[in-house]
């Protein structure tokens, strides 16, 4: 896993010029549901709407990344040799580099925009191998397009 975590951290590095920082934990969830639930912070906040309706039809959260321990947190399934695996790999580790190269930048841009980063480096990424985010995770245009606008208020 090393290996991938650093050649996915050096593409990510070619693409953006960013320099590779050390690389992050990898911690493995035992569901999706434990991922959503983290995503949404279900523990500190569980009686919030978003908590209490999960349903994993729609309710995809495929990885996370915790700036604070500089950790990326993958599904237990998560297979190496998976090419979509490894693009939802290097999506959260957009975010560990954008957060070990400049964590104050960061930590005030919308969630939107930090998104829109990942996805457009892990879109570039499947595009090399012929592939699209639609395909590959799920991810259609319009989607892609609630998940990367920031909040009009």
């Amino acid at each position: 896993m090393t290996n991938l975590v650093m050649s996915l951290m050096v593409w990510i590095s070619i693409q953006t010029g960013w320099s590779v920082p050390d690389p992050p934990t990898i911690t493995y969830i035992e569901s999706g549901q434990e991922l959503f639930m983290l995503s949404h912070n279900c523990k500190n906040k569980p009686d919030q709407p978003v908590c209490t309706t999960y349903n994993p039809e729609t309710s995809k959260v495929l990885g996370l990344y915790n700036n604070e321990t500089k950790t990326v947190l993958l599904n237990k399934d998560f297979w190496i040799a998976s090419v979509r695996d490894q693009s939802i790999l290097l999506h959260e580790l957009v975010h560990h580099m954008q957060y070990s190269r400049n964590w104050g930048h960061y930590r005030k841009k919308c969630r939107g925009d930090i998104e829109k980063e990942a996805y457009n480096l892990q879109e570039n990424w499947l595009e090399i191998r012929g592939l699209t985010l639609e395909k590959t995770i799920d991810l259609g245009p319009l989607m892609r397009h609630v998940l990367t606008q920031c909040d009009l208020f």
